[in-house]
C-alpha cells in the first residue's frame, strides 16, 4: 500500500485539499479532541466508516499508536494500494510522519506499506500575517493540546520545509514570494488544486531524513527567491560563538517584526551543544538541538521583507552578539562555569 499524507493549518484548506483529492484515492481523516482520536475513511465524497478511540493522553504519538497504525494494518492487509493520510489540523508531519516510515522497515507492523509524498497546504493571503504577526494557535482555537504554545508562523514555517509538495493557494503576491524563500530547492509547489494528480502524490517516495535535513537547525539552507516584492533572505554564518551575556541581554536584536529566521549557533560555555534559533512573529525561541559531531559554527538564516538598511541591522546585530576574536582567546575560560542560560537549556551536563 502506498501512503501519501497531507497536512493544513486551518479546517477550509483540510476540506479544500480533502475535496480536490476525492478523485485520487481513499483518505484516512484524523482528528484529535480531549477524549480521543477519531478517524474517518472516506472514498470519493462518501464516508465508509467512522471510528473513535478513547485516549487518557490525547496526543499524536497516542493517536498514531492506538487509533492509526491498527487501521493502517487493517488496509494494507484488505489489499488497499493508495491511501492518503489526512493530519489533524495544525499537526506537524515532522511529528509523525517520521515515526510511520520507521514502521515500514522489514519486520515492523506496517512492513509492506511504502510512505510517499508529504503534502502541506498554505494560504497565500494569510502566509504573511502568520510569519510576522504573533498569532499563537489557542487565539485561533486551533492549539491541539493543552499548553499547546505554538504560533501560526511556526506551523508555517515547519509545514513548508518539511514538505515535499507545497500547495499554495490564493493569488500572487507577498505571500508566494516568502514561501518561494522558505521552500527547500527539492521539494514541489503548485498553485491550484487541480493540479494534483495521483503521479504527484504516489510516484515518489518520502525521505524523512532528508526532509528533516531540511529543516533542522544545523544543515538548513538558505534558500532565497524572487526579490521584486522586496522580499529577501540574509544568510549569516560564523565559526565563531555567541557570547552567552550578550546572547541573553540582546538576542532580540536579531528578532525584529517583519522576519522570521531560522539557524543554529554554539557557544563556549556549552562547546559541545548544537543551539537551536527560530524567530517568527517577533519572538525568539531557542533551545537545543542535539550535539555536534564536527567543528562547531553558527549559522543564521533570516527572511523577511524591508529596506536594505533592516539587512544591514541585522547583520551588525549578529556581528554583535558574536565572540569578537580577543575574547576567543578566553575562550577555554567558559567552560564549567556558570553561564547564566539554564532557564533556556538547562544545566550543562559535565
Amino acid at each position: 500500500m502506498r501512503l501519501s499524507s497531507l497536512s493544513s493549518p486551518s479546517p477550509m484548506l483540510r476540506t479544500a485539499g480533502l475535496l480536490a483529492a476525492s478523485d485520487i484515492a481513499p483518505a484516512l481523516v484524523v482528528d484529535i479532541d480531549e477524549d480521543g482520536v477519531s478517524m474517518r475513511l472516506i472514498e470519493g465524497f462518501e464516508e465508509i466508516e467512522r471510528r473513535e478511540v478513547p485516549l487518557a493522553h490525547a496526543c499524536m504519538s497516542c493517536s498514531l499508536r492506538e487509533g492509526v497504525i491498527p487501521w493502517l494494518v487493517e488496509l494494507r492487509d484488505a489489499g488497499l494500494e493508495r491511501l492518503i493520510l489526512v493530519l489533524p489540523v495544525n499537526v506537524e508531519a515532522l511529528t509523525c510522519i517520521p515515526a510511520l516510515a520507521d514502521l515500514t522497515a522489514p519486520s515492523q507492523i506496517l512492513e509492506g506499506v511504502e510512505v510517499c509524498t508529504q503534502a502541506h497546504l498554505v494560504d497565500l493571503a494569510q502566509a504573511s500575517e502568520d510569519l510576522f504577526a504573533h498569532v499563537p494557535l489557542e487565539d485561533l482555537g486551533l492549539a491541539i493540546f493543552e499548553g499547546d504554545e505554538r504560533c501560526t508562523g511556526e506551523v508555517l514555517m515547519n509545514g513548508v520545509g518539511y514538505a515535499d509538495l507545497i500547495i499554495a493557494l490564493g493569488e500572487e503576491g507577498l505571500g508566494l514570494d516568502l514561501v518561494e524563500h522558505l521552500r527547500a530547492f527539492d521539494s514541489l509547489m503548485i498553485r491550484h488544486l487541480d493540479e494534483l494528480s495521483p503521479e504527484l502524490l504516489f510516484d515518489t517516495l518520502h525521505d524523512p531524513d532528508g526532509a528533516i535535513a531540511r529543516i533542522h537547525p544545523a544543515s538548513t539552507e538558505a534558500w532565497g527567491g524572487p526579490g521584486e516584492r522586496g522580499v529577501w533572505t540574509l544568510d549569516l554564518h560564523s565559526e565563531r560563538p555567541f557570547h552567552p551575556e550578550r546572547l541573553a541581554s540582546a538576542a532580540t536584536s536579531l528578532a525584529p517584526m517583519g522576519v522570521c529566521a531560522r539557524g543554529c549557533f554554539w557557544l563556549p560555555s556549552r562547546p559541545t551543544m548544537i543551539g537551536a534559533w527560530e524567530v517568527s512573529g517577533g519572538r525568539v525561541q531557542v533551545g537545543r538541538a542535539g550535539e555536534w559531531t564536527q567543528d562547531a559554527y553558527t549559522h543564521i538564516i533570516i527572511t523577511g521583507t524591508g529596506p536594505d538598511s533592516l539587512k544591514d541591522e541585522l547583520t551588525r546585530a549578529f556581528n554583535d552578539l558574536l565572540m569578537t576574536p580577543e575574547e576567543m582567546a578566553g575562550a577555554l575560560a567558559f567552560v564549567g562555569a556558570d553561564d547564566g542560560l539554564a532557564d533556556w537549556f538547562g544545566p550543562e551536563e559535565e
